[in-house]
């Protein structure tokens, strides 16, 4: 049995996670929202819905092999640190160390976001049997994991894969982390959100929103997402001229559009990428549950 930690910005989510079988089963599950906590506060909470899961199971803390984090910004995966995570406001954080005070004797692993939901795609989703391939999260950020010749790509000095703060547009955007016209200020569902109050007003400050008049026919919405998706297709068409990827698997926020979406995704990305030729992108399988199921194969495997 694993615990699997699912930090965002948003909302915790753990899960007591069964890897035994063929498909991975979450036997246990809970979230709190994250409301600003500090490292410390964030610890204590995580221990303390551990302890109630693992009560109304049955089981023991002896009874967890590991527990793997999730984490969406920069890790030193070695030390067990979060380097940066800005939608956090996080920076030089000592997560393992502190967490370890309340999980004595656990084996405690930690990944970035997007890697652990390539690795639950790989091993168990849309992406499993394919030895290069790719899987993009878009939420409030966008992340990419790499999956070269079978493994998850960690980098060569194992800082990950920022896709979304590689540069798209020089001067463009302010990013979250502090730079301007990174992809994730274009690519992101909080880019929807952002031109959805800009065009729409407050009450469409939220992609689904705009995405639920897109397909109702509103030409406002239409404009918007036409234009994400002329900048969201040349992103990948990038990324498929620079890794020509077997299969890209889309998570986050985005995978819940559906064909609305997808349709025309595909059609702009085989346009313009540099090879002429369709590429297969598909929702992700497991949407909500990706970083609890990729944090726990994560320690798993580690």
């Amino acid at each position: 049995m694993y615990l699997g930690i699912d930090i965002g910005g948003t909302n915790i989510k753990l899960g007591l996670v069964d890897l035994n079988g063929s498909d991975p089963v979450i036997v246990q599950r809970c979230s709190f929202p994250f409301a600003g906590m500090s490292y410390k506060e964030l610890c204590r909470a995580i221990t303390d819905n551990t302890e109630k899961m693992l009560e109304s199971s049955g089981l023991k803390l002896r009874d967890i092999t590991g527990a793997g984090l999730s984490v969406p910004g920069l890790i030193d995966p070695e030390n067990g640190i979060i380097l940066h995570a800005y939608n956090l406001g996080y920076h030089d954080v000592p997560l393992r160390s502190e967490l370890l005070k309340d999980l004595p004797g656990i084996k405690i692993a930690m990944t970035n976001d997007a890697n652990a939901a390539a690795l639950a795609e790989l091993h168990a989703g849309a992406l499993k049997g394919c030895r290069n391939a790719m899987l993009l999260t878009i939420g409030t950020g966008l992340g990419a994991g790499l999956i070269l010749d079978g493994k998850v790509f960690n980098g060569g000095q194992g800082h990950g894969c920022e896709i979304g703060h590689m540069p798209f547009k020089d001067g463009g955007k302010l990013c979250s982390c502090g730079r301007r016209g990174c992809m994730e200020a274009y690519a992101s569902a909080s880019s929807i959100a952002e031109r959805g109050r800009e065009l729409l007003g407050e009450e469409y400050a939220d992609a689904k929103a705009v995405l639920d008049l897109y397909a109702a026919g509103n030409k406002t919405a239409g404009r918007i997402i036409d234009s994400y998706l002329d900048d969201l297709s040349s992103v990948i068409a990038g990324l498929c001229n620079a890794f020509d990827p077997e299969k890209i698997a889309v998570g986050g926020g985005f995978s819940a559009a559906g064909d609305v979406l997808y349709g025309p995704l595909n059609s702009l990305v085989a346009k313009k990428n540099f090879f002429g030729v369709p590429y297969n992108i598909v929702p992700a399988r497991f949407l909500n549950d990706s970083g609890i199921l990729g944090a726990s194969y994560h320690v798993h495997l580690t």
